[in-house]
């Protein structure tokens, strides 16, 4: 639980414990009764006999000590804050008299004084250390970070320490047809077609624990691990990835009901070590991550546009979670400037979580890549027709038998795609 919350209590308790006391000692009710004389000496009231609601005084100044309290607390800037309490006390002191006309004893210094007690108070912990943390935090990862997440971020003792280099999984997810969608549709359709992507894939991302790194044009980049610690960052990213899938099975379903052209979607992840800090300069600052994660995760996205899969993972991601996860293998690449290859996969699903026959032709599919890399080119190919799933469309099991076919035929030069180009 936040440790606002409790502040926010103990700030409305606070103030409305003294001012029951003083209604309990009949202070506020003597300022009343000089209240209705006033009234009765310049307003013309409609009747004599004033009817007196104590609950409502009660409830009122309650209701004022609370919400004076969590609004000081939230709000970020403190000219907001002070118009806040002098805009509820004139309506406080307005709401007196008008109530005066229709017959009703409003007393309106309970209120008022619940206003700003609540409120100073509530601009006192605001100042605190904890609450320009909250203040601070708000202005960077507002919108970025589930309300669970800025909580915990927040909440603890020890200063955050947001600089500083760790091990972070990164996911990207964008539309891969953008180009030929461009081409197809009017720019103020694409406008909104984009827009619509981009606002339900980085919500659900968000909702599951994802930081909210990037979101523009070029896609969507979200950090698990950074800005909050998670040590067991790539299993959370995978997890969220494969809800991502299917969340985005029948989100293209619906983008293709509004906007009569199919969204090709392509999702990246990528684990590692990273430097995590604010980057960028005055008002384009912002919590970021640089080093080899996001930028291979990118490049795994738009990787899916090659083998018509639809989530890639690295070869680090593997090994963090591989008795965790179902794979299968999809290319060797080198990262750019380095010699060394790693893998990439294809995340299936986790583990135990396929099939019987969906197993084996995962296992026919790893056999076939393998004996493709290795020039075998016959073996690959019986391998890869015993990885067909009955009624199944198979884009990546299409792609490596055709590639295996067209250099069995001697046209490898012209079948072959060099997935490095997409870097």
């Amino acid at each position: 639980m936040s440790r606002i919350r409790p502040a926010i209590l103990f700030i409305g308790v606070l103030v409305c414990t003294p001012i029951l006391a003083l209604q309990q000692f009949g202070i506020f009710k003597e300022m009343r009764e000089g209240m209705l004389r006033a009234y009765e000496q310049r307003l013309l009231l409609p009747t004599a006999d004033l009817t007196s609601l104590r609950v409502l005084n009660y409830g009122y100044y309650t209701l004022m000590a609370f919400l004076c309290a969590w609004v000081c607390v939230k709000m970020p800037r403190q000219l907001h804050r002070f118009a806040f309490l002098i805009a509820l006390c004139f309506l406080t002191l307005t709401l007196s008299p008008l109530l005066a006309f229709n017959g009703i004893v409003f007393e309106p210094f309970s209120g008022i004084f619940a206003i700003l007690g609540a409120g100073l108070l509530g601009i006192a912990f605001s100042g605190t250390e904890r609450g320009q943390r909250v203040e601070k935090f708000r202005e960077f990862f507002l919108g970025r970070l589930s309300e669970g997440q800025f909580v915990q971020l927040v909440q603890g003792n020890e200063p955050v320490k947001l600089n500083s280099k760790r091990e972070v999984t990164s996911l990207t997810c964008r539309l891969l047809n953008a180009d030929k969608l461009s081409h197809d549709l009017d720019p103020d359709q694409l406008e909104l077609m984009c827009s619509a992507f981009m606002k339900a894939v980085s919500e659900f991302l968000v909702s599951k624990g994802g930081y909210l790194d990037v979101c523009n044009a070029q896609g969507m980049a979200v950090q698990f691990g950074f800005p909050v610690a998670d040590k067991d960052h790539a299993l959370t990213a995978c997890k969220v990835a494969l809800a991502l899938r299917e969340y985005l099975q029948e989100l293209s379903i619906e983008l293709e009901k509004r906007w009569p052209h199919k969204p090709m979607i392509g999702i990246g992840l990528s684990s590692g070590p990273a430097v995590c800090g604010l980057i960028g300069y005055r008002e384009f600052q912002y919590y970021s991550v640089l080093g080899e994660p996001p930028d291979l995760s990118r490049r795994l996205c738009n990787m899916n546009g090659v083998y018509g899969s639809t989530l890639l993972i690295s070869a680090r991601t593997f090994k963090l979670l591989k008795t965790a996860i179902e794979v299968r293998p999809m290319e060797m690449i080198a990262a750019p400037g380095q010699i060394s290859v790693s893998e990439v996969y294809e995340l299936l699903a986790e583990k135990g979580a396929l099939t019987p026959p969906e197993a084996s032709a995962r296992d026919a599919f790893w056999e076939g890549v393998v004996a493709l890399r290795q020039g075998d080119t016959k073996t690959a190919i019986t391998k890869l027709n015993a990885a067909k799933v009955k009624d199944q469309e198979d884009a990546p099991l299409k792609y490596f038998l055709e590639r295996a076919q067209a250099e069995a035929a001697g046209t490898s030069g012209k079948a072959a795609i060099k997935t490095d180009a997409l870097a």
